[in-house]
């Protein structure tokens, strides 16, 4: 078992945040969060990633966040909110600083790897300030791969993103999913791109994971992942509008 969260809650002073979240993930998941404005989804990844208190449990790889933070987090890359990056540096020059902080048995090649599975080898010693939003995107996925965790929690990695940087960022998280050896947790407001990344969905409304599906049986009950969300929501006969931040 890679993720166990069992009776996770975590609220703020205006009753905001995580209610009640019970799930978890196995080797080889691509779990989807799927919720709206003010849904808890930040709020949940930030306590898997021993970021923020919380009541509960969250267990990683067999390890309790909360008791050895150090431990559990060993093999999780994080990309949570909008990375942070010196802009007047290269892209290459910003992984090296971050390689500073992990065991790394040849950086060197670390940080090349990394840069190729984002497709950004080819722009590496162009200063950040200079890259889109798409690139800087990319350059965040590889922030996150960089020690090649074996679980990877991205948060809303496709928000703001053109078309084509939405397709570019979706193709590289299927291409390291499909190598078997990575695990995923995704939080989204776009139904549609969950529907498309994703083996696993979880509906989150007010602070609250309502359900959790295989894509398969959602998929095989309902025309779509947006329909499947209004019927858990129980207003099946809206119109969809999710959309906007997370807390």
């Amino acid at each position: 078992m890679v993720l166990e969260v069992n009776n996770l809650q975590r609220l703020y002073r205006n009753n905001r945040g995580v209610r009640e979240m019970t799930f978890s993930l196995n080797k080889g998941d691509v779990y989807g969060l799927l919720g709206a404005n003010g849904a808890g989804k930040t709020t949940a990844m930030k306590a898997i990633c021993g970021l923020c208190p919380y009541n509960g449990g969250i267990t990683v790889f067999g390890t309790q966040v909360r008791d050895n933070t150090r431990i559990a987090l060993a093999k999780v890359g994080c990309l949570i909110e909008t990375p942070a990056f010196y802009p007047y540096l290269s892209a290459r020059r910003n992984l090296g600083l971050a390689a500073r902080y992990y065991k790394l048995p040849d950086p060197d090649a670390a940080i090349a790897a990394a840069l190729e599975a984002v497709g950004l080898t080819r722009y590496q010693n162009d200063s950040v300030i200079k890259y889109s939003l798409g690139m800087k995107a990319r350059l965040g996925l590889a922030l996150c791969i960089l020690p090649s965790p074996e679980f990877m929690v991205l948060d809303e990695p496709l928000n703001g993103l053109d078309i084509e940087g939405m397709v570019e960022i979706r193709n590289i998280i299927l291409e390291l999913a499909g190598s078997g050896n990575a695990t995923f947790l995704i939080s989204s407001h776009l139904a549609a791109e969950i529907e498309k990344t994703c083996n696993r969905v979880g509906v989150m409304v007010d602070g609250t994971l309502l359900e959790s599906s295989d894509m398969q049986d959602v998929l095989a009950a309902h025309p779509s992942v947006e329909a499947y969300f209004l019927h858990v929501n129980g207003r099946s006969g809206m119109k969809a509008e999710i959309g906007g931040e997370d807390i």
